[in-house]
This record gives C-alpha cells, sequence and structure tokens, in this order.
C-alpha cells in the first residue's frame, strides 16, 4: 500500500531499551531499537508525552522524502489541504535532515535531526545505503504500532 510514495526506508523494530543513560528531558525518552529482520539499530529521541513508548513495543519505522501519496516530491511546507497524505497512515511523524552519515568497515551509521530530537540509524552498508539517504537531505520519519 505504501509503494507509491518514496520510501527511503522501511523496517519493524522491537523498543529494546528507554533512556539508557537516564531521563534527560520531561517530555523526551531516548529509545534503542533492534530491527526485526536486519541487523539495524534505531536510537531515537521521541516526545513521550505525545507518543508513549514502552520496552518491547514493536514499531513500523519508515523514512521518507515526500508525504504526497503519488511520490512527487512536496515543497517541505506543511500541507493545509486536507488531501491524503503519507502522514495518516502513522501516529507519530517528524520532518528533519539528515546532518551525517559515517562510514567504518561494513556499517554505516545515519544521523538525522528532527527539531533538535534526534536519529542514529546503524546497519549495514546494504541495508541502509539507498538512493535518497544522504548528507543534507530533508526527510520525514514516520512510526505506527
Amino acid at each position: 500500500v505504501l509503494r507509491m510514495s518514496r520510501l527511503l526506508f522501511e523496517e519493524m523494530f522491537t523498543v529494546s531499551d528507554i533512556d539508557i543513560d537516564g531521563k534527560q528531558f520531561d517530555r523526551v525518552s531516548r529509545i534503542v531499537c533492534q530491527a526485526v529482520t536486519m541487523d539495524t539499530e534505531l536510537v531515537l529521541d521521541v516526545n513521550t508525552q505525545l507518543y508513549p513508548l514502552e520496552v518491547n513495543d514493536r514499531l513500523t519505522f519508515c523514512l521518507a522524502d515526500t508525504l504526497n501519496e503519488s511520490g512527487i516530491p512536496d515543497s517541505g511546507e506543511y500541507n493545509q489541504s486536507h488531501e491524503a497524505s503519507l502522514a495518516d497512515r502513522f501516529e507519530y511523524v517528524m520532518n528533519g535532515i539528515i546532518y551525517n552519515i559515517e562510514e567504518k568497515d561494513n556499517t554505516l551509521s545515519v544521523y538525522a535531526s528532527f527539531g533538535g530530537l534526534l536519529m542514529r540509524l546503524k546497519g549495514t552498508r546494504s541495508s541502509l545505503f539507498k538512493t535518497g539517504i544522504e548528507l543534507d537531505k530533508n526527510l520525514y520519519l514516520l512510526i505506527r504500532k
């Protein structure tokens, strides 16, 4: 169903830890997740006041470069037209930018910031090196349980 949109990455993750280094902010938790089918780890800051999570929660996690169902690039500005979008299929959506990509041996780490909420997606080069995952790329993060 999500095939027409421009998904850069899609995977199921299980939350393995929350605030492993201690809670830093009242409304934000840093979650650590393990991919279900790939050897990939996700570390993500989540506004838990808006989207509470617990250890062992299973999430569908996607990165996309547009919210348009047709895959047509969007302007990056909030669309107030109420037209259907990829965001309608998810419970938690953020807009951000990839600010760093590190490669060591066969491991790739992709770092993004979503208004100061940080993400690190770490996995094999073959699982993460996709067209569209590039430095300074604007993207959407989408999650649902």
